[in-house]
């Protein structure tokens, strides 16, 4: 069995930062594990699966067969438990074998009713800071997302304060599954002010133990399957960042920074158009947008490259040139899923003079990340 060489801190070498990972997702080895991490009188509750989290069956799939069919095989930790729950294979797999120098943890996990995804989040924080940015992130590479409840904002913010000065918590985490209510409405406010005012972008996932009635429901009704789901997330990105930008989200928080993650990105270009088109036209009936909805877009909003189109390589990085995205885009291998973007596959569908900014330079910017991490190596 490989395992990671614990360096000493005092003495490890020091290496160049030139890969950041803006989408891997952690998971606790056992339901055990990270119930010791949550307030007694909400154990029995939350787990394995209390109908404060779900209370009745998913829509598509069981809760087995998606960690199941979502995880790689190749990624299960030989010491046992699921893909992603031991930090030490992981960084072999991830930051040895991949050339990974740093990886943004996003776990994920969301809930039927506010106080219990309040209270779930909190407790995958606590894990999280725990187990993977505690003594098993000795060599500094890890960072973590601050998982918070889009469903009450005033609990979010106060998550977000009580992890804000962490050393490595970076971000805040949502999930978009907000019952209707698109991203630019001020009922987001309060987490929006509590993130942007302690500098910390607010990134959003779709949560895969999500129960029907949190999917959004599409003009032709439910997906038949996860796969349809998984495939159409674009869309509800599409419809958030419209009313982030349109809403005047970003008026009312100009250092508000946002973060789309595993949705891809070549959608955005043609949206974008389609908002400065409307703007354009319609400038009376949007008085609160002062700028070219594009502008905003550039300023605020990054978006993670998972999943890349497997398409010819030469047309990809052509119509990347066009998009002009180069500072928008922030790599991502969405570890340890069966969708992984290796990075050095993923680098060849970059246009070579925006490679350096979306393999690290624009992550670096946004999360303040080191220019250098301590070297490790396998054993």
């Amino acid at each position: 069995m490989t395992t990671l060489q614990r360096a000493d801190e005092s003495v490890a070498d020091e290496i160049a930062v030139t890969i950041v990972d803006t989408d891997v997702h952690p998971l606790p080895v056992s339901a055990e594990v990270l119930k010791s991490y949550a307030p007694a009188q909400w154990k029995d509750k939350l787990w394995p699966t209390g109908n404060a989290v779900s209370p009745i069956s998913f829509f598509y799939d069981t809760p087995d067969s998606y960690k199941t069919m979502s995880l790689r095989v190749d990624a299960t930790p030989p010491r046992g438990g699921a893909a992603g729950s031991d930090p030490d294979f992981a960084a072999n797999q991830l930051l040895v074998d991949a050339g990974v120098s740093i990886a943004v943890l996003e776990p994920m996990c969301d809930a039927q009713l506010p106080q219990a995804e309040h209270v779930l989040k909190a407790t995958y924080n606590d894990w999280l800071a725990d187990v993977w940015l505690g003594e098993n992130n000795w060599h500094g590479r890890w960072r973590g997302a601050i998982s918070v409840t889009a469903q009450d904002p005033v609990l979010a913010a106060r998550e977000i304060e009580r992890w804000a000065g962490h050393r490595y918590m970076c971000e805040v985490l949502m999930t978009p599954q907000t019952r209707g209510i698109p991203f630019g409405s001020p009922h987001f406010d309060p987490l929006y002010e509590a993130a942007a005012r302690n500098g910390l972008p607010v990134a959003t996932h779709l949560m895969g133990q999500t129960p029907f009635e949190l999917i959004p429901i599409y003009p032709v009704g439910n997906p038949a399957h996860w796969h349809d789901f998984f495939a159409s997330w674009p869309l509800l990105y599409v419809s958030h960042l419209m009313s982030l930008v349109f809403d005047g989200a970003f008026d009312r928080h100009p250092d508000l920074r946002v973060v789309f993650v595993e949705g891809g990105f070549t959608w955005a270009m043609p949206v974008m158009s389609r908002m400065d088109r409307i703007w354009e036209r319609r400038k009376a009936d949007l008085p609160h947008v002062r700028r070219k909805p594009s502008d905003y877009v550039r300023e605020h909003v990054r978006f993670t490259t998972q999943p890349l189109e497997d398409v010819d390589v030469a047309e990809y990085r052509e119509y990347i040139e066009m998009m002009d995205l180069g500072d928008n885009l922030m790599f991502s291998t969405d570890y340890p899923h069966w969708s992984y973007d290796a990075p050095d596959w993923a680098i060849r569908r970059f246009p070579a003079e925006q490679r350096e900014r979306i393999m690290r330079g624009n992550a670096t910017a946004l999360y303040g990340l080191p220019a250098t991490v301590k070297a490790i190596s396998a054993r």
